[in-house]
């Protein structure tokens, strides 16, 4: 699983564009200016100016994103406060233009949003929506519910309440976090370490050696009691 934090707020002010997880994600992945002070060069070691983007190499089988609600400008808790803009969430996210080949294909003059710049079918990209998170309240009094599919069923947890609900009313939630899984999942056949296929094989073989001892004995016992039925005789 990959974990994305994602800002629902900029500079103090709201965003004035519609907010959706693709609108967040291009900021996220936004190529960032950083000044003089903000890096020193690898090979001369002199500060210089450079600019830094975020990317997404390889895609795992599951995402999660968390927008940034909880606000601390300073030290004092009573400047704390909740953002409570809303980000419209989707049934279906193709995370195709925010893969690393993706925007180095922008950057060369391309577009990122082309799908005959991506590599692989168009749905090695896409994901389903699974869960949602949602705070209810404020940042000092809020509660936590959630939104779970299962089954193709969607159901909404309240502590120990679970009633059905839908996809409609997960979508029209204001999102704390959300869930998504890869449509198409490729399982790689799993090898064995070494090491533990040589831990399991010599178990195995102190096991075989125990029951035979275990057998020896038994055997042995056994003539004892025949030895002495016999005596007996």
């Amino acid at each position: 699983m990959f974990d994305i934090s994602l800002e629902v707020e900029a500079k103090g002010e709201l965003l004035n564009e519609d907010l959706t997880i693709a609108s967040c994600l291009r900021r996220y992945t936004k190529p960032e200016k950083l000044g003089s002070n903000d890096y020193s060069c690898d090979k001369c070691g002199k500060a210089s100016h450079a600019s830094k983007r975020l990317s997404i190499r390889r895609l795992p089988p599951v995402l999660s994103f968390q927008f940034k609600r909880f606000e601390h400008p300073t030290t004092d808790k009573t400047s704390a406060r909740k953002i409570e803009s809303r980000v419209r969430i989707a049934a279906r996210l193709n995370m195709a233009e925010f893969t690393t080949v993706a925007l180095k294909t922008q950057e060369k003059g391309g577009k990122a949003g082309t799908p005959s710049t991506y590599p692989g079918p168009d749905a090695m990209y896409e994901y389903d929506l699974f869960s949602v998170i949602c705070h209810e309240g404020q940042i000092d009094n809020g509660h936590y519910t959630c939104f779970t599919r299962y089954n193709d069923e969607w159901y909404r947890f309240d502590d120990e309440k679970v009633t059905h609900s839908s996809l409609g009313a997960c979508l029209k939630s204001q999102a704390y976090m959300c869930f998504y899984v890869k449509r198409h999942l490729d399982y790689k056949p799993y090898v064995l370490p070494s090491y533990v296929k040589s831990a399991r094989e010599a178990e195995a073989v102190k096991k075989e050696e125990e029951e035979k001892e275990r057998e020896k004995e038994a055997a042995a016992r056994l003539r004892e009691v025949e030895d002495a039925l016999l005596a007996t005789v």
